[in-house]
């Protein structure tokens, strides 16, 4: 009777204390999972954010263990080098649970999935998960949703876009084991879950979101309040901004730097050490041409266009490509050997590190560009833009990365000589951005991702996910007016870098606002051109002075003089025989800097004096029909959705291959 009297007050206890409430959580009992990237500026952030992690994390354990080795925090760069799809987390989450397990304590009860770029607090982590159950399948993270049905997500929830909610990931997501393992399950075993929606990855946090989801038989995302997207107090986890590219740092690239909210370098990219070359066709000579001249383009100093047809009002260089509908891989390619082919011969463009390849609809800030490639050595054998993943799930392994083209796909100078050497298209109407992908993957190079290039509109993104300081570029002029997203996302930061560009250190009065800065297009016209000849007399070739507003009138008249000549120069190409190199660029275009005189170098003229009259297909050579000039990027935009009845209502989602 008196051990009865003494287990009465404990046995009261225990019913009196719910069956929900999970036992206090140690800082141990968090897994980590950084979503990192092997460049070397990259990989640094990643290990400042691994640092600041396992520090914190010993400090709490101190007490409990303080001989404990933190070996929970994971570097998907340094996990799994050769899985280029660790960055979708779906294709590595069995590896990640068997690292788990093989870890010195296997105690966690939490995987927490974050950026580089991610800020995390966690005791404040371990405080707010303590209060969690971590014995349910729970999916903790910062909400997205989708304003209007869009392409990167492949128009899921297209009768209410706002209904599915996935996170985002810099403000990091949080998985109990439990779920982890299920979901493991889930992916191993055959036929469950059902099939993606495509064989392409593009936005992680949706794809996984809806993995987890399994169209309502699953998991859904819950919202908290201390998984931020930006800097609170009581924040646990919040998405840091983009770095200030360009700014005094610690050194390019550097391996050991440690501070991820300062610049990169001090010899920051120039938009002039920047060749920018713009794939068109003819259909959008009249039509996304001018939009690019109002635009963006009005800021660049190299600047070529390529279509199908010359047109010397813009002017274009034609390719020995006819246009296609589907793709776009033999006129890249071309467009590229011509590039490095004027790079190569021309002395002016010496000072030339980086290529940046755009549609004719793409929307960018070059002094954006410009900041972000600072963090990057030009030296190096570099490929940046979006990434996009192919086949990531595939048993075969044969999936990869690549950078997709509308965003903007950049090159060093240094990888073009390799990739002229080796690269080679299936077929000319083959998707350039994933052939040029899959070449430069044989040659051991991956893309770079960054968030800061688009494949879509602004509209197209969750407001959250878009960086007004640091954006590079969106694509696409279906339903916006493209002037209208170029000044309210880019304009006043182009015209503050080139204000500042031309104007004198001391701030003497010869300071020319930006906006009267000649347009390279301008300059590359025939009138313009016309001292640029093959048989120069001495050697000597200059370009032409500054083209300013007040003599236009004069300029179109030499222009129209001049037009003449420049069609005598162009040679039909026999279409089966590749171009030579520096046959077709010296005569047509020029390296050019606003109010400057540059003079070719002597080996410049020499080259010029050998070459022969520019090699420009035919009219014949092109298709005269209407040109289809789509995107290779997967097609859809809403055109497409508009005569579409059958939307397949039941599952409420559009699938790319249906487009």
């Amino acid at each position: 009777m008196y051990r009865v009297a003494l287990l009465l007050p404990v046995l009261q206890l225990l019913l009196l204390q719910p069956a929900s409430v999970a036992p206090a959580l140690a800082a141990h009992e968090l897994s980590f999972l950084v979503l990192s990237q092997p460049a070397r500026f990259n990989a640094a952030r990643a290990h400042h954010l691994k640092r600041s992690i396992v520090e914190q994390i010993r400090e709490l354990d101190q007490e409990i263990a303080p001989n404990r080795p933190a070996d929970s925090v994971f570097l998907t760069h340094e996990l799994f080098p050769e899985q280029d799809g660790a960055w979708a987390i779906t294709p590595i989450l069995g590896h990640i649970r068997a690292a788990m397990l093989k870890s010195t304590h296997r105690t966690a009860r939490w995987l927490i999935v974050c950026e580089e770029q991610s800020h995390v607090n966690v005791s404040l982590l371990a405080h707010h998960l303590a209060s969690e159950d971590y014995r349910e399948k729970l999916f903790l993270g910062y909400p997205l949703y989708d304003r209007e049905a869009t392409i990167i997500h492949h128009f899921a929830f297209f009768k209410n876009p706002t209904s599915f909610l996935y996170p985002y990931l810099r403000a990091g997501i949080a998985l109990t084991v439990p779920l982890v393992d299920h979901l493991v399950q889930l992916l191993s075993d055959t036929g469950t879950p059902r099939p993606p929606l495509s064989d392409f990855f593009i936005d992680a946090a949706h794809e996984f979101a809806l993995l987890v989801w399994q169209r309502g038989e699953g998991v859904p995302l819950q919202p908290r309040r201390y998984l931020c997207a930006k800097a609170l107090p009581s924040c646990a986890i919040h998405g840091a901004a983009s770095p200030d590219y360009g700014t005094s740092g610690t050194g390019r690239d550097s391996p050991d730097r440690h501070d991820d909210s300062t610049g990169c370098t001090d010899d920051p990219t120039e938009v002039d050490q920047i060749m920018f070359a713009v794939k068109t066709c003819s259909k959008y000579h009249k039509d996304r041409v001018p939009a690019l001249k109002q635009t963006w383009t009005r800021y660049v100093q190299h600047l070529r266009y390529f279509s199908d047809v010359d047109d010397p009002t813009i002017p274009t260089i034609a390719t020995s490509v006819p246009n296609s509908s589907a793709g776009h891989c033999a006129k890249t390619l071309e467009i590229l050997q011509l590039i490095g082919d004027e790079l190569r011969y021309n002395g002016s463009l010496q000072a030339i590190r980086w290529v940046m390849l755009v549609d004719d609809d793409t929307i960018l800030s070059t002094s954006a560009l410009a900041r972000f490639l600072s963090c990057y050595d030009p030296g190096r054998d570099l490929y940046l833009g979006e990434r996009y993943g192919y086949h990531l799930l595939g048993a075969d392994g044969g999936g990869y990365n690549y950078v997709t083209g509308g965003g903007g796909i950049v090159l060093s100078v240094a990888i073009l000589d390799a990739l002229q050497r080796t690269c080679e298209c299936p077929s000319a109407s083959s998707p350039d951005d994933m052939i040029l992908a899959a070449c430069l993957q044989r040659l051991g190079i991956r893309p770079i991702h960054s968030p800061l290039f688009h494949q879509a509109r602004p509209s197209d993104y969750a407001p959250e996910l878009l960086d007004r300081r640091g954006t590079v570029s969106f694509h696409k002029h279906w339903q916006i007016d493209p002037q209208q997203v170029y000044n309210r996302w880019f304009r006043q930061q182009d015209e503050h870098y080139f204000a500042h560009q031309s104007c004198p250190p001391d701030g003497g009065t010869i300071c020319k606002h930006s906006t009267e800065l000649v347009r390279t297009a301008d300059l590359l016209r025939p009138a313009a051109l016309g001292s640029i000849t093959a048989g120069s007399a001495n050697g000597s070739v200059r370009e032409h002075a500054r083209i300013g507003p007040s003599n236009e009138d004069e300029h179109r008249r030499a222009t129209s003089q001049n037009d003449d000549r420049h069609q005598q120069q162009q040679q039909p190409a026999s279409s089966g025989q590749p171009k030579q190199p520096g046959r077709s660029w010296l005569s047509m275009t020029a390296s050019t800097t606003p109010e400057r005189d540059v003079a070719v170098t002597g080996a410049a003229a020499a080259a010029a004096a050998a070459s022969s009259p520019p090699t420009v297909p035919s009219a014949e050579q092109h298709i005269t029909r209407k040109h289809l000039c789509a995107s290779n990027e997967l097609q859809s935009n809403g055109d497409l959705l508009v005569g579409r009845q059958n939307l397949q209502e039941s599952a409420n989602i559009i699938k790319h291959t249906d487009l």
